[in-house]
């Protein structure tokens, strides 16, 4: 099965949950694995927790792993954005477990924007489902 996930970002940098539409895809879909790929390279998938706070402190964290620097390229805030899509990557892998996401209690499938508002999106793969 293959999908495609359209998001919209409002801000200059935010975190998506995508779970849910994810979840929706593969519900009733038998065992395998979901893969999820981002082709935009200032933006980034990852699995995190979504408790109070945490991914605009994951947001805040990598933030700063972006120094000010004397860029060769004409914006810095692009080269900070293709750094941190490249540092967290394009792609995720979750299994799928009778149609189900086989994520832990806490954790979501997010899109990381590092350079919006932008429209996004998302190639969702369902692969060795039996």
């Amino acid at each position: 099965m293959r999908a495609r996930i359209d998001v919209e970002t409002r801000t200059a940098t935010e975190v998506v949950d995508l779970t849910e539409r994810v979840a929706a895809l593969v519900r009733g879909q038998g065992d395998g694995l979901c893969h999820l790929f981002n082709a935009h390279t200032t933006a980034a998938l990852m699995v995190m927790t979504w408790e109070e706070g945490v991914p605009a402190d994951i947001m805040d964290v990598l933030q700063t792993l972006t120094p000010k620097l004397d860029f060769r390229h004409e914006s810095a805030g692009h080269v900070a954005a293709h750094f941190l899509s490249g540092l967290v990557g394009p792609s995720v892998a979750v299994p799928v477990d009778a149609g189900r996401l086989g994520l832990g209690e806490f954790q979501r499938i997010v899109l990381l924007e590092f350079e919006g508002p932008r429209r996004r999106q998302v190639d969702v793969r369902l692969v060795g489902l039996a």
